[in-house]
């Protein structure tokens, strides 16, 4: 949340050039709420706190190094971050972040299923006064 409202975290894949939702895989142990925190302070640089599970998405595709079916379960959360990064950023996997109020975020993302959780997640807030303090943009 920013003095101008809420914002939502979409990085752009460099190598599959997509847009996409922060997200990755769970490690040994971990807990999808635990391995959701912990890639958001890995791709973005900024430590969350979750608010609620906004729910999860199923879908099948191919390896697109060796061609093998996958099926992937993705389960999704509303966070709140008592600060944000810049839009710069530069990993292995992602060469651009932009920190956009919903509507523009669903707009960019490249899923519709990522552009539903988007949804969600601004639906969830409408009512959620206890969300609507600002963080400062670093």
């Amino acid at each position: 949340m920013t003095a101008e409202g809420p914002r939502v975290a979409v990085l752009h894949h460099r190598q599959w050039d997509e847009w996409r939702l922060p997200k990755g895989k769970l490690k040994a142990g971990e807990s999808a709420q635990q391995a959701a925190l912990r890639e958001v302070e890995e791709e973005l640089g900024v430590q969350a706190q979750v608010v609620r599970p906004l729910g999860s998405v199923s879908y099948d595709y191919r390896d697109p190094y060796d061609g093998r079916p996958v099926t992937k379960q993705v389960q999704f959360f509303l966070m709140t971050t008592p600060r944000i990064v810049s839009d710069a950023l530069e990993t292995k996997t992602f060469d651009e972040v932009a920190w956009l109020p919903p509507e523009q975020a669903a707009g960019r993302l490249t899923f519709s299923s990522e552009q539903a959780m988007v949804a969600k997640a601004a639906a969830a807030l409408e009512g959620d006064t206890t969300l609507r303090r600002p963080a400062p943009l670093q």
